[in-house]
């Protein structure tokens, strides 16, 4: 059986959930359509990535202020889908 997800996809898989924190990591399985479960046994089997041992200022487009979500909208405004 082959694996379902290559190693680069774990990796920042990995990050997300460390830069964003331990309780988020519902959130972050959503976000990236896997399991619970699975992410929490990458979380126990894998060592901790490179990047993550400083926390990313990565914010969700919810937690966006208004100026920020009306920046995005500017600039990606009439952009095709496969450029969006």
């Amino acid at each position: 059986m082959t694996p379902r997800h290559s190693e680069a996809f774990i990796e920042q898989a990995l990050v997300k959930v460390y830069s964003r924190g331990a309780g988020s990591i519902l959130s972050v399985a959503t976000d990236l359509n896997v399991q619970y479960h699975t992410l929490k046994y990458w979380m126990k089997t894998k060592s901790k990535p490179k990047g993550s041992t400083k926390p990313v200022q990565e914010k969700r487009p919810q937690d966006w202020s208004a100026a920020q979500q009306l920046g995005a909208l500017q600039e990606t405004h009439g952009l095709a889908d496969a450029t969006l």
